[in-house]
């Protein structure tokens, strides 16, 4: 119910800034938008009327998403195949919606892997694919969106999905935690290099969330117990916990913020530092 009452309080200003034009008619470019974070990020601004476009590995999973968006109030959205790895596939998934879609408005970084490794038994290779997903993928997304959106003039919104890792992590998530360090410091340098043209650049670091893929953990009787003793809110987060802030980090009442990271982690991180 306090969920609920906080969403509902919300609505007023998410109302405001949709009649100045602030959100409304862009759109909104989700990498690894499929499933959990990214698809939560979907749904709010889906629930706002915006046209919303999935990137992802898996083209039916992408497909599926833009139907259920649709579904949930989007605006006409499509879902794309695109490994952000492969510099050569986001730049013709860039083309496409350039030419069909009217271009980028809002690019949301979220692709990213977390193999869950000791480090001292992480192969090269793994090392090497998880910067690769997480952070070298939201460079050429986000390099070459931004070129595009320099071109049109309108200005736009750069978001990137790190992680609480950006700042702490162990021996199972250094190569995680090394990833969305580095993801916080590209956006940080975007941020510096975009301004100037009207783009802004920010950074959404969750914690601890509620997603199909780590419900069969969390909903156990002790590491939810586990959540109520560590998060001062006292529940564990959703994903359209994380959607809530990447709509207003891109509507136009967050025009001055840029080159930040707000956490989104219930109070967690303030009693583990």
């Amino acid at each position: 119910m306090v969920v609920r009452a906080a969403r509902q309080s919300l609505l007023p200003f998410i109302k405001s800034l949709m009649s100045k034009g602030s959100i409304m008619s862009r759109l909104i470019v989700i990498t690894g938008g499929s499933r959990g974070i990214g698809f939560g990020i979907a749904t709010c601004f889906a629930r706002l009327g915006e046209r919303i476009a999935i990137l992802d590995v898996d083209p039916l999973a992408a497909a599926a998403a833009a139907e259920k968006l649709q579904a949930a109030g989007a605006g006409p959205s499509i879902g794309l195949a695109c490994d952000v790895v492969d510099r050569a596939q986001v730049a013709a998934a860039i083309a496409i919606l350039d030419r069909d879609h009217g271009g980028i408005d809002v690019l949301i970084n979220n692709a990213g892997i977390c193999p869950f490794i000791d480090i001292m038994d992480l192969e090269p290779r793994v090392w090497q694919r998880t910067m690769d997903v997480n952070m070298t993928g939201a460079f050429h997304c986000t390099q070459l969106a931004a070129a595009g959106m320099i071109k049109r003039g309108r200005g736009g919104r750069m978001l990137f999905v790190t992680s609480l890792a950006e700042n702490v992590t162990g021996p199972m998530q250094v190569d995680y935690g090394a990833s969305k360090a580095g993801l916080r410091m590209t956006m940080v340098g975007f941020a510096t290099a975009l301004g100037k043209h009207g783009i802004t650049c920010n950074a959404i670091a969750p914690g601890m969330i509620l997603t199909d893929m780590t419900a069969h953990h969390w909903t156990l009787p002790g590491p939810a117990a586990e959540i109520k003793a560590r998060v001062p809110v006292g529940r564990i987060g959703t994903p359209e916990d994380i959607g809530h802030a990447a709509v207003f980090l891109a509507s136009t009442g967050a025009a001055y913020v840029n080159g930040i990271t707000i956490r989104v982690d219930g109070g967690h991180q303030a009693v583990c530092v």
